[in-house]
C-alpha cells in the first residue's frame, strides 16, 4: 500500500511540474545563432587547404576552430619579434597566407640608424613607434597597431575585403584576415570573454 501511494505522489508532482509556467531561463532565445554554420556561410573555409576542408569544417561545427594553420588566415607575429624588426620571424607565415589570395609583404628597416624605427612595408613608410614609446616602453603595443594598420591600407588599396586583427599581445599575438562579415559573428561568439575577441589594430 506504501508503494502505491508512493507512485501516485511521483505522479502528482510530475504532473504539476509538466503543468507549471515556463521560465525565460527555460527557453533558448529565437535570435541564438549558430557562428560556425555563419562564418561558414560567409566563406571562412575559402582559402583553406582543399583536402582538408571536410575536417576543419567539422572541426568549425563542433568545437569553434578557427585558428587551425590549414585554414590560412592566423599567423603568430610576437610583438617583440616586430618591434624589434625581426621581421623573419612572422613574414613567412604572413605571405603563406597572402599567396593565397594573390599577394605578399616585404618588409625592412628603411635605415641602419639605431634611433631610427621607420620600416618599408611593400616599399611605403611607416614609423613602428617613437622614442618616448620606446623609452616608456610600450612600444610592444605601438609596433604591431601601426604595422598592422598599414598593412590594412594595402590591402584595401588592393581592393581586398579582408582585413587583419589582432589577437591576444607581447610573445602571443598573433594576426587573423577575416572580412567585416567574418570578424562581426566571431566578436559576437565570444562577446562574453574579452579576452579571445579579435580586435581592429
Amino acid at each position: 500500500m506504501k508503494q502505491l501511494s508512493l507512485l501516485f505522489y511521483i505522479l502528482f508532482l510530475f504532473s504539476c511540474k509538466q503543468n507549471a509556467p515556463i521560465k525565460n531561463d527555460d527557453i533558448v532565445p529565437s535570435d541564438k545563432r549558430n557562428h560556425a554554420a555563419e562564418l561558414i556561410e560567409k566563406d571562412f573555409l575559402k582559402y583553406a587547404d582543399s583536402t582538408k576542408v571536410d575536417s576543419l569544417k567539422m572541426e568549425l561545427l563542433n568545437a569553434f576552430t578557427i585558428y587551425d594553420a590549414a585554414l590560412f588566415k592566423t599567423a603568430h607575429i610576437d610583438a617583440e619579434a616586430l618591434a624589434e624588426f625581426s621581421f623573419d620571424f612572422f613574414l613567412p607565415n604572413l605571405n603563406t597566407i597572402l599567396a593565397k589570395r594573390n599577394s605578399s609583404l616585404t618588409v625592412k628597416k628603411s635605415n641602419d640608424n639605431y634611433d631610427s624605427f621607420e620600416v618599408l612595408i611593400n616599399g611605403q613608410p611607416i614609423q613602428l613607434y617613437t622614442q618616448l614609446e620606446l623609452d616608456n616602453d610600450t612600444f610592444w603595443s605601438t609596433a604591431p597597431i601601426n604595422f598592422f594598420r598599414k598593412v590594412n591600407t594595402i590591402l584595401k588599396a588592393n581592393d581586398s575585403n579582408e582585413q587583419f586583427y589582432l589577437l591576444y599581445g607581447g610573445n602571443d599575438l598573433h594576426a587573423i584576415l577575416l572580412t567585416d562579415e567574418q570578424f562581426f559573428i566571431i566578436a559576437d561568439y565570444y562577446k562574453d570573454n574579452f579576452n579571445e575577441r579579435p580586435y581592429k589594430p
